[in-house]
């Protein structure tokens, strides 16, 4: 008799408007998360709102800006967010908080890394609240 094990991958949301850059991004996530790429924060809003988000990685200079409400969404649904950007002082401006982020032109290893840093840190805190 087979037991069939399903591997719960943790959902990340890439909201990346350069195909390239989240192409790279969702195959270097790929073994061990399941990447949802979007191109505007519209969609990444509705991918939010659907739930099961555990990461979000936000470039924050889409085409149409960042819808303000992204990243409070983010965190009403628990859903932690790291951001990618070119301009560091971009970074400091859009939030209100420290967050996470990485800086265009980032390595894999480096985003990868941050990546695992976050979700740990998730973990942590979420077994620490129980």
């Amino acid at each position: 008799m087979r037991i069939a094990v399903m591997i719960d991958k943790r959902h990340i949301l890439v909201v990346e408007d350069d195909p390239l850059v989240s192409e790279v991004i969702a195959a270097a996530l790929d073994d061990d998360y399941h990447a949802i790429v979007v191109g505007s924060a519209t969609e990444a809003l509705a991918h939010l709102r659907d739930g099961g988000i555990r990461l979000m990685l936000l470039d924050c200079t889409l085409p149409g800006g960042l819808d303000d409400n992204l990243i409070p969404e983010a965190d009403r649904v628990g859903a932690s967010v790291i951001l990618m950007s070119g301009d560091r002082s971009r970074i400091d401006k859009l939030v209100d908080r420290p967050r996470p982020f990485v800086v265009k032109p980032f390595t894999l290893i480096s985003l990868l890394t941050t990546v695992e840093q976050v979700l740990s840190q998730d973990i942590s805190s979420r077994s620490a609240r129980s």
